[in-house]
């Protein structure tokens, strides 16, 4: 008899790993208990079987496994080490301000129970965040909590993006807000359309562009170094100025011209989205970066979006895509899909498209982001204020003196994706460190590729820092574009970043800063 009750626990036993939220109704109780006493019965003459001790001993070596693997992938008591078998990174430790917030019983806003899609859909108009004074300002149990958080840490870790950043200023209106507010001059606005017209006037035959573009136009000098044309990461560069003004494929003067590009981008079997990583570019995970950026704002702008549709489907894979060429031990991405050691440049293009999915209402990996939380530690300078190029600590020498200034513009704006905001001290210290230095030699940098990641996170940011960064760079801008015959409306500016990507690389750069008050909306103010 004790024999057979034990086999009724292991029955029991099976039942609870198997069927672990198998509820009986209380009317039912009696049918589901003579049932399950039938099966237990049935099984019980299984045993006698020729067979029925090599079964029963099967099941228990799995029943033994089950638990060991249990064992193995339980949290340890105190620490947070993740689920390892998702994504092989350990989750960032509690934010401080967050641990603070429990040992105060603040109440849990009803705000996080909203899903990501919800809070960074493309079409807010209005992004709040608390701010630290509104910190001060709050509940006595809120001050508690500031002030905790202030004793026990400087900088919150978080893993996740932040639900502002959209897309609901590329609009004619909001480009009249910004001209109205004075972030945006008639000229910058002028100039931007100047180079629009430039962009469209380069588009070739098949819908795609070209950094080698002296094949098909004769008339303009400075087409790019690049040993090959690259029209992947050509096509999208030449698209993202005409989404961050608000024209896209379903409305505006230059609908066609984009939806050209898109559907070049998609479709083309050598070049598209789907033989990026196939084809010889090595610097196929830049192209493929960039071409993911456009999918997902093309989509995220789409009326009505619809996940089905083919720019909704090539949206999804270029993400996934991204997703799985990361760096699986160092969280980063670089020249090819899994290569390690990632760079910080190659590295950014990845999260802006993941950041940009994410806008769209696209799912993304949390462990990604866990992975990129990683990275970023790994290239950080003086605890997060600057940043590396790799995380071996070396310098992009091959790039010229800016690329200390460029990397450390890159790692901020990154940061504030994932979490950091005005307020934050090592933030601040770095964001003071980069105005102290927008001038070399007493100009302003030509760099473009600096100036465009500088002028998103000044954008971000906020302050003084922000009003006068964007008024220099609109100044220099509006007064170095070209107004020469065939090259009117682009701009050129010789520098190791930007000489690979020609005249091209640097109109879409130079409209795209031009654009910065309405084509992103700002992470932490209204």
């Amino acid at each position: 008899m004790t024999v057979i009750f034990r086999i009724f626990d292991v029955c029991i036993f099976i039942r609870q790993i198997f069927f672990p939220n198998w509820e009986i109704p209380e009317d039912d109780a009696d049918t589901h208990s003579k049932g399950f006493i039938a099966a237990v019965l049935l099984l019980l003459r299984l045993f006698v079987t020729k067979n029925g001790v090599s079964i029963l001993f099967s099941v228990l070596v799995h029943c033994v496994l089950l638990v060991c693997l249990s064992l193995i992938f339980m949290p340890k008591a105190g620490t947070a080490v993740g689920i390892d078998i998702l994504g092989g990174f350990n989750l960032p430790p509690q934010p401080a301000h967050e641990a603070a917030a429990v040992l105060a019983n603040k109440p849990k806003d009803k705000s996080e129970d909203e899903s990501p899609a919800k809070k960074e859909s493309v079409n807010e108009s209005i992004n709040v965040t608390e701010t630290p004074a509104e910190t001060e300002a709050a509940e006595p149990a809120e001050n508690a909590a500031a002030a905790a958080s202030k004793e026990l840490s400087v900088t919150p870790q978080r893993g996740g993006f932040v639900s502002g950043g959209g897309f609901g200023n590329r609009n004619g209106k909001g480009r009249q807000a910004a001209l109205g507010s004075g972030d945006c001059t008639q000229g910058g606005e002028d100039a931007v359309e100047a180079a629009l017209e430039w962009l469209a006037a380069h588009q070739q035959t098949d819908g795609g562009w070209s950094l080698q573009f002296n094949d098909s136009c004769r008339q303009c000098s400075q087409s790019g170094t690049s040993e090959l044309p690259r029209r992947t990461a050509a096509t999208a560069l030449a698209l993202l100025p005409f989404l961050g003004a608000g024209y896209t494929h379903q409305e505006g003067k230059y609908r066609k011209t984009v939806e050209r590009g898109l559907l070049y981008i998609i479709n083309d079997p050598n070049n598209g989205i789907d033989g990026v990583l196939l084809q010889s570019d090595g610097l196929r995970m830049y192209s493929h970066g960039l071409a993911a950026i456009v999918l997902c704002e093309g989509y995220a702008l789409s009326k009505p979006q619809r996940p089905e549709s083919a720019l909704g489907q090539a949206a999804q894979r270029a993400l996934l895509t991204i997703e799985t060429a990361q760096d699986p031990d160092g969280g980063g991405w670089r020249y090819r899909p899994s290569q390690s050691p990632g760079d910080t440049s190659v590295f950014a293009w990845q999260l802006m498209a993941l950041k940009s999915g994410k806008l769209g209402g696209l799912p993304v990996s949390q462990s990604v982001l866990y992975g990129a939380y990683d990275f970023l530690e790994s290239v950080s300078v003086q605890g997060g204020r600057l940043y590396n190029y790799l995380p071996s600590g070396g310098w992009d020498k091959i790039r010229g003196d800016d690329s200390p200034m460029t990397c450390s513009a890159v790692g901020l704006l990154m940061r504030m994706y994932l979490g950091w905001k005005p307020g934050d001290e090592v933030l601040d210290e770095g964001v003071a460190m980069l105005a102290k230095n927008i001038q070399r030699n007493g100009r302003l940098r030509h760099n473009l590729y600096f100036a465009y990641y500088a002028a998103l996170m000044f954008h971000h940011y906020g302050g003084d820092n922000r009003q006068r960064w964007n008024a220099a760079q609109r100044d220099l801008l509006v007064n170095t574009q070209s107004h020469q015959g065939h090259e009117s409306g682009s701009w050129y500016f010789p520098d190791p970043y930007c000489n690979s990507g020609g005249r091209l690389l640097n109109t879409a750069l130079g409209a795209m800063i031009l654009e910065t008050p309405y084509r992103i909306m700002p992470l932490y103010r209204k």
